[in-house]
């Protein structure tokens, strides 16, 4: 089976930048190499199917059926108001029916995210929440705007600040601090983080992406979504997550007490971003509605999701 996300180490996996050494051998010194967890098999199966393009309902079925936590989630969802069509799902064939394996990719994706470096931290459920916004809202831009990028800018949004959970892990104090600081001084995380570390969640992030042999579609988006409009390529999945990125920041989308902090760092972005993408002005208060509106329904479903 193909995968977008795992597999094979392909030439184009070759000739991706890797992270510099001396930043790597920071990251290495501060945050601890050993305490980065091996990706569990079952869930990398998971993430895997979930990822790939030539995935048939029949795959989705027979990796379900396999784990019971995992069946017990998915016919939990079937049988839920959102998706209750009036007819109890009794099976697992009967559940992927009703889901759709679109959706289902996106959620098993949420439910790999949900499980990585689970710290029992406030911070913790303030990124889920804000990873889960951006994800919305980089499907919802790419649904109008590129359509063939919507699932890979669902997992780019899910995935674009796994760094920041690692840090998050190893230095529960220290970087909720940093964070802490960066909103009362008006900063974006990469600049508040770099005050306080040789490194930033990007560069962490793009370490995870290596070890567990992300391809070089996702891991630009975990490495790059903060770099100058210009390293960005204007039809690049990086550029859907960063522009959501900024949008959910501006609208608050799964924010926090800091909302409106973070409003007054990233909404001065935000037409900059309209621009690069050529995303004409009738369409900018559209996408953003969208994008709300979209948040609001399906924010439910992956929080409940995510719980078991």
């Amino acid at each position: 089976m193909l995968s977008k996300l795992f597999g094979r180490r392909s030439k184009q996996n070759e000739e991706h930048p890797p992270l510099a050494d001396g930043v790597r051998q920071s990251i290495v010194s501060y945050l601890g190499v050993k305490s980065l967890p091996i990706m569990p098999k079952v869930a990398q199966q998971a993430f895997q199917l979930a990822t790939s393009p030539n995935a048939e309902p029949e795959d989705y079925i027979a990796v379900v059926e396999r784990d019971e936590g995992l069946s017990a989630r998915v016919l939990k969802i079937a049988n839920s108001v959102y998706y209750s069509r009036g007819t109890e799902s009794k099976t697992i064939t009967d559940a992927v029916t009703v889901i759709g394996v679109s959706e289902l990719q996106c959620l098993m994706n949420a439910t790999a995210l949900s499980n990585f470096f689970p710290i029992r931290h406030p911070l913790r459920a303030l990124f889920w929440a804000h990873d889960i916004a951006v994800a919305i809202t980089a499907k919802t831009l790419a649904n109008a705007l590129r359509p063939e990028q919507a699932e890979m800018a669902f997992l780019g949004g899910l995935m674009h600040d796994i760094g920041k959970l690692f840090m998050l892990q190893q230095h529960s104090n220290n970087y909720e601090k940093v964070v802490m600081r960066g909103f009362e001084e008006g900063l974006q995380s990469i600049d508040g983080e770099t005050v306080a570390y040789p490194f930033d969640h990007t560069q962490v992030g793009h370490l995870i992406a290596e070890r567990w042999h992300f391809t070089p579609e996702l891991t630009a988006v975990i490495s790059k979504h903060h770099r100058a409009w210009p390293e960005i390529p204007k039809d690049s999945v990086v550029a859907l997550v960063k522009t959501a990125n900024i949008i959910a920041h501006t609208l608050a989308l799964g924010a926090g007490r800091e909302a409106n902090q973070a409003r007054r760092i990233y909404e001065p972005m935000l037409p900059e971003a309209w621009e690069y993408l050529d995303v004409p002005e009738p369409l900018r208060a559209e996408l953003l509605e969208r994008a709300t509106s979209a948040f609001e329904q399906e924010r439910s479903l992956y929080e409940s999701w995510s719980n078991g």
